[in-house]
């Protein structure tokens, strides 16, 4: 079977697409939440929807976040930082919605899985980007954290795969890194 390297985003592409976002509004002030938290932890979408406040605590200055019963039925833990955590809180605070859920419709309801991926893809055209989809930003962040540890077993444990051959499609080397290595000093 073929596979099939993941795309990514780059730095400026994920910039671009957090400003799509006025966050006057709390429906788009929360999808813009979602997005950035899927892009500095790799959390899956149905993780995202089911996240409640309760999940988060405070772990040495930076705040962890416990997955419950992810993909494959298995727990892990990811961290924000302070500045993150206050982001998710304030949301919920400026907009006057009072909910177990971290992220919820007006009417504290859960965000169906649908409207986020169209969401995503109708934020991703309007700044030129057709290719994307939700899982890609769990690509990019996974792909940022082996560029920086080049750990194959912290993608893994990050990841919550259970195979490293799942996590292995994160060692792609970016377009970046090949052009900084062929034209380096003589």
């Amino acid at each position: 079977m073929k596979r099939v390297l993941p795309e990514v985003l780059t730095k400026q592409e994920q910039r671009d697409l957090l400003a799509q976002f006025n966050t006057r509004y709390f429906t788009s002030h929360r999808n813009m939440l979602m997005i950035k938290l899927s892009l500095v932890t790799g959390m899956r979408i149905s993780e995202i929807i089911n996240l409640r406040f309760r999940d988060i605590t405070p772990s040495d200055g930076v705040f962890k976040i416990h997955i419950k019963n992810g993909k494959g039925h298995k727990d892990r833990m990811v961290f924000i930082s302070p500045v993150m955590y206050n982001d998710l809180y304030e949301l919920h605070e400026k907009h006057d919605i009072i909910s177990t859920l971290v992220f919820c419709t007006t009417k504290k309801k859960p965000v169906k899985d649908s409207y986020i991926r169209k969401m995503i893809k109708e934020k991703g055209k309007k700044i030129g980007l057709d290719r994307i989809h939700f899982h890609l930003l769990r690509h990019t962040y996974l792909t940022r954290v082996y560029d920086k540890t080049k750990d194959i077993r912290v993608v893994q444990d990050i990841a919550g795969h259970s195979s490293i051959a799942t996590t292995m499609i994160y060692t792609h080397t970016s377009g970046a890194a090949i052009k900084e290595a062929m034209i380096g000093d003589l």
